[in-house]
């Protein structure tokens, strides 16, 4: 059931048409709306916070020039303390204008800016949608005053001089009809992830709807509309002036009203895993807003079905953990969400980097009041409260509980869904199949990428049983070719690299072909001719040493080439230790080419020297989402800064005994490795890496970690370099992952492979597999002998009775 809470503080008067929109994690903004009895109604202006840790209200007087008053607007939040708010009507039959308003938080006082906004707009219109998919506003649907839309625009916010844009869909394309007063929110979660997606409205004639409908743009630019099935479950009843919230994968439609206004409508859900339709409790309410923190769901305002003509003022709130018909109990609740960004809001918010408004000073924090509460937030008035308190802190990036493992040999294909701490123990087996559309991309057809693609990506295939083989797909003139067009394409990129989440991210491959292939296999390919792949939903980063030891350092480095020539807006890669002709000269990548390839390394125009000439010309860092850092391998005693990565010159040459502060900075960025554990502090000598102790390469201890994020505002490294036993490892109380994506290290460790996929809302959720009984075979033999490889890190102390060392 739902209960109404008790509110404190300034309470604003009883009204319907206005907005709530969550910032900073704690807070609910409240902006406009109509006021009064029937026949009586004043359109406002006015602002209240409502703050969730005492359900308190403050009525709030910005700065600058506020909005005109409205109703039936939309509002959204842009990164975590921006609300914007468009369109609206003013009464009398009149719309507000087409302008974009900014409700700036960032600073310690609150204030309102209008946005400036070349060329065209979606126009005056009310009972539209707004929501924010970062880094893009997009408004849908509502009236213009003469007719309901079923128009798209998009604003990118990081992208200045702002400008609305029109989506134009393909000819013939399928779309939802025009509609208003409809209900949309983007999902973060499942096979609808990424998708803004639109539910019910009222057509210009007054029919009420009940189809749900999803929006998404593709990685390559191209939108389209995907009416959603029905496998399980009837169609809620047609109705408008509802509300609608995502709740994990699940999207749940709050209140609204048909054509019998008397009717209270049931809360329905939409699994958007199995399709199915569900009902909860009604929420009996319309023309009200509605919003959720962890498993609350909270409604605000609006009309009742039996006094559909006077407004309300209260709060409701349903638990989602009490309704079995969501399968979700208290103890997997997920955690708060923030509005903006999708992240989880971390105890000392990061600064807010590109937004709508202006830069925040560097080293600053939001205004205290908005960016964290001292105390949990509770809950007033419901019994449960004292219960809820823990379950609504925000939450910092978090590793998944759960990891995500491919089962070896014959069963390639099947994934089990294990406890991340006790690897052994099996739990349901899960089979999530996305539905993304195959990519176009301008390099369709014809070419040397398209070939390699074409002939090296099969995932699942048995390459181990033609290792020795000397032969290659491609002679030294194409390897040539491709080594050419991938450094036109690797030239352009910065040295650190800004990219956005859901991203895969991989560590060491080391010629171990067959293992990037059976990843690819478990966990889905960028491209596959066979299957769909997933490129156009997410981006793929590997952190290096894609060469040496392995016997397919080939096959790996140019189907890496092949796909970044092809994609080269996802496919992103970043420099490693063995990307140095010094070392791949030693460790096998020259041998291999010179013997498989029948050219002499030494040449000036060999495919040895073009290959090291992108590496020298490679990034050697990258953030993703402005919160995690991604290098190969680690910040040593010298890197103090971001712009110590991003200012690294190119041609990059690693200097073998570095004689200056720069030549340091890059020796610890890519061969310093972390200290054993995290009990040992500040900068030590690389024993392991550097026999001789000469100092030049060193390990770094938890200290040097939080300090490094706390001075550059990041919340995470990620890191490969070194082999790990599961395949990726935590450090400095998980504020650091080392990532190994190659198993049985030199065919000694018997150590898993892994990668990490990190989800829209950054949440951090590994993907491992095991080797296989010939996976000794992959490695050349002759290397190892002569060359012993680094041992793996020590095991935690849970784990070392679970592998051999």
């Amino acid at each position: 059931m739902s209960t109404v809470e008790d509110q404190n503080g300034e309470q604003p008067s009883a009204r319907f048409g206005h907005t709530t929109t969550v910032v900073g994690g704690t807070r609910v903004i409240l902006f406009g709306g109509a006021t009064g009895d029937a026949g009586r109604y004043t359109i406002t202006a006015d602002a209240y916070a409502l703050d969730l840790s005492s359900n308190t209200w403050q009525k709030i007087q910005p700065d600058g020039t506020a909005p005109a008053a409205r109703a039936a607007h939309a509002a959204a939040c842009v990164d975590q303390f921006q609300l914007v708010i468009y369109g609206g009507a003013t009464g009398g039959g009149s719309l507000s204008s087409d302008e974009l308003y900014l409700l700036d938080f960032r600073n310690d006082q609150s204030a309102w800016m209008l946005v400036p906004v070349l060329g065209n707009t979606p126009g005056r219109r009310y009972g539209h949608t707004m929501v924010f998919h970062k880094p893009l506003l997009i408004v849908f649907g509502g009236n213009n005053g003469q007719t309901a839309e079923n128009d798209i625009w998009y604003l990118d916010v990081e992208r200045a001089p702002f400008q609305w844009n029109k989506v134009q869909l393909a000819a013939g394309a399928k779309a939802p009809m025009p509609r208003v007063y409809h209900a949309a929110e983007v999902c973060q979660e499942g096979p609808a992830n990424g998708m803004m997606v639109v539910f019910g409205g009222r057509t210009g004639d007054n029919k009420s709807l009940k189809d749900a409908w999803g929006l998404r743009q593709h990685r390559d630019g191209r939108w389209d509309w995907v009416e959603a099935p029905t496998k399980k479950g009837s169609s809620p009843e047609p109705r408008f002036q509802h509300s609608a919230v995502f709740f994990g994968p699940k999207l749940l439609i709050v209140g609204g009203r048909g054509d019998d206004v008397t009717k209270s409508l049931p809360t329905s859900v939409y699994d958007t895993e199995t399709c199915e339709w569900k009902n909860l409790i009604s929420i009996n309410r319309f023309r009200h807003s509605s919003w959720h923190l962890s498993s609350l769901l909270f409604a605000y305002g609006g009309f009742n079905h039996k006094h559909p003509s006077a407004p309300t003022a209260d709060l409701q709130v349903i638990d989602l953990t009490q309704q079995p018909e969501l399968g979700v109990t208290r103890k997997s609740t997920p955690a708060a969400p923030t509005a903006g960004r999708a992240a989880a809001l971390p105890e000392t918010p990061p600064t807010i980097g590109r937004g709508l408004g202006p830069a925040q000073a560097p080293g600053t924090a939001p205004p205290g009041n908005l960016a964290r509460s001292p105390t949990p937030p509770r809950l007033a008035g419901t019994a449960q409260a004292a219960n809820r308190r823990k379950e609504l802190v925000g939450q910092d990036i978090r590793i998944a509980h759960q990891v995500y493992v491919g089962v070896p040999k014959e069963f390639s294909a099947l994934v089990r869904k294990i406890s991340i701490d006790k690897l052994e123990d099996e739990g349901k087996k899960i089979n999530k199949q996305a539905s993304p559309l195959a990519i176009v991309h301008e390099h369709d057809g014809p070419g040397i990428h398209n070939r390699v693609i074409k002939e090296l990506l099969k995932p699942g295939e048995d390459y181990e049983s033609s290792v020795g083989d000397d032969s290659f797909i491609l002679d030294a003139r194409e390897v040539a070719d491709l080594c050419d067009q991938t450094f036109d394409h690797i030239q352009k990129e910065p040295m650190m690299l800004r990219l956005r989440a859901p991203i895969k991210v991989y560590g060491d491959i080391h010629g171990q072909f067959p293992d990037l292939m059976r990843l690819f296999k478990a966990f889905k390919a960028p491209h596959d001719l066979n299957e769909d792949g997933d490129i156009d939903t997410l981006d793929y980063l590997f952190l290096g040493d894609y060469v040496d030891r392995g016997a397919y350092s080939l096959e790996t480095m140019c189907l890496l080439f092949a796909l970044k020539c092809r994609y080269p807006a996802q496919i992103h890669l970043i420099r490693g230790n063995h990307e140095d002709r010094t070392i791949n000269q030693i460790y096998g990548f020259r041998d291999e080419c010179r013997r498989r390839l029948g050219e002499d390394p030494d040449h000036h125009a060999s495919c040895w020297s073009k290959f090291n000439k992108c590496f020298e010309w490679m990034s050697v860092g990258a953030i993703i989402e402005h919160r995690i850092l991604c290098i190969h391998g680690g910040i040593g005693g010298a890197i103090h800064t971001l712009d110590d990565i991003g200012s690294m010159q190119r041609p990059l040459v690693v200097a073998q005994v570095p004689s200056t502060d720069q030549e340091q900075k890059v020796t610890d960025l890519l061969w310093s490795d972390p200290t054993d554990n995290d009990s040992i502090e500040g900068v030590t000598v690389n024993e392991t890496r550097d026999p001789d102790g000469s100092g030049r390469i060193v390990k770094f201890g938890p200290d040097r970690v939080h300090e490094f994020l706390k001075s550059n505002d990041l919340s995470m490294i990620i890191r490969a370099h070194e082999c790990v036993m599961d395949g990726f490892e935590r450090f400095a109380g998980g504020k650091l992952i080392t990532l190994f994506s190659a198993t049985d290290y030199c065919g000694h460790h018997k150590n898993a492979g892994a990668l990490l996929f990190i989800r829209r809302d950054l949440t951090v959720v590994p993907k491992i597999i095991y080797p296989t009984e010939r996976s000794h075979a992959v490695w050349d033999s002759a290397i190892t002998q002569a060359r012993p490889p680094t041992p793996p890190r020590p095991l935690p102390r849970a784990r070392r009775e679970d592998f051999p060392s």
